[in-house]
């Protein structure tokens, strides 16, 4: 059987150049991020979920970026 890691990456999170070489140590096969690259800069609408959106949400970092720092 084959284990990945699942990380939402933000800026104060590990470091994706420290977590991807000790995942890959401790024998796990992937490595996935989520994927919100679009958030919105302002809104017109209240979000659905409450009054503001979830800190994590304005510092998640691109998952392509991310990965690709996960990768060198």
């Amino acid at each position: 059987m084959r284990f990945g890691v699942a990380i939402f990456p933000t800026d104060y999170a590990i470091s994706l150049t420290e977590l991807a070489p000790a995942a890959e140590q401790l024998g796990f096969e992937s490595l996935w991020v989520a994927e919100h690259s679009h958030i919105p800069t302002s809104r017109k609408s209240p979000w659905a979920g409450g009054p503001e959106l979830p800190k994590q949400y304005w510092h998640t970092l691109d998952p392509f970026v991310a990965l690709t720092a996960a990768a060198l």
